[in-house]
């Protein structure tokens, strides 16, 4: 499977990856709402008349969550609507960041500029090429949770830290996150300690930084 992306954050969303950020959460045409691992393969048919599974638009998750037959369901729409709701920071970030860059990379270009004559630029002489220099200021929007958020991060945390607990594998990452973004540090850390060896690498390094920093906000990243 491809997992590229433009953007990665630590809260698992992927911005412009080629595999869906959904969790394979579908509704069916009669208003129920299933997992595609839960689906039941059959023999090809001419025709059928099985309802057409739909992806769930973020609108409906609160509906899938007060619906979920199952845990397994009801984990999957809450992880969606976690990510969902931090989509405004998201943009905040973006706009921060860049505008940011932009101040950074007009200062560098104010001290290094194109010095080349016609000559020089007659023998292909390059222009000075900008790369962020070292120690620019790298800040980001202050992060604070909705009521909204905190009640569904709060009921997700439980249900995975039991599934944790039980050794359930798979959302060790996903609860240290939703700790840290609840400013339970402590917690987090406690949790992210416990992950194998081969789950080790640049997403839970990033967040027990931001946890030794007490650093609540979502961070974009790139692998």
């Amino acid at each position: 499977m491809n997992f590229m992306a433009f953007e990665y954050w630590t809260d698992g969303w992927r911005d412009g990856s080629l595999m869906p950020n959904d969790e394979g959460l579908r509704r069916c045409k009669c208003g129920q709402y299933i997992l595609v691992r839960d689906m039941v393969a059959i023999d090809t048919a001419d025709s059928s008349e099985l309802p057409y599974m739909d992806h769930v638009p973020d609108e409906l998750l609160p509906e899938c969550i007060a619906k979920a037959t199952s845990r397994e369901v009801e984990v999957a729409a809450r992880l969606g609507y976690w990510r969902y709701l931090n989509h405004p920071y998201r943009d905040r970030y973006r706009q921060h960041r860049d505008a940011e860059e932009a101040v950074t990379k007009a200062a560098w270009e104010a001290a290094n500029p194109d010095r080349r004559n016609w000559w020089g630029k007659l023998r292909g002489r390059q222009a000075p090429s900008y790369s962020r220099p070292p120690g620019s200021p790298f800040t980001y929007p202050a992060f604070e949770a909705s009521e909204e958020q905190l009640q569904n991060m709060q009921s997700l945390s439980e249900i995975l830290r039991e599934w944790v607990a039980a050794s359930r594998q798979g959302y060790t990452m996903e609860l240290a996150e939703l700790y840290r973004e609840q400013a339970r540090f402590d917690e987090s850390l406690q949790v992210i300690q416990t992950l194998d060896e081969q789950e080790v690498g640049v997403t839970s390094n990033l967040i027990m930084r931001l946890i030794n920093e007490r650093q609540s906000a979502l961070m974009r990243y790139m692998m």
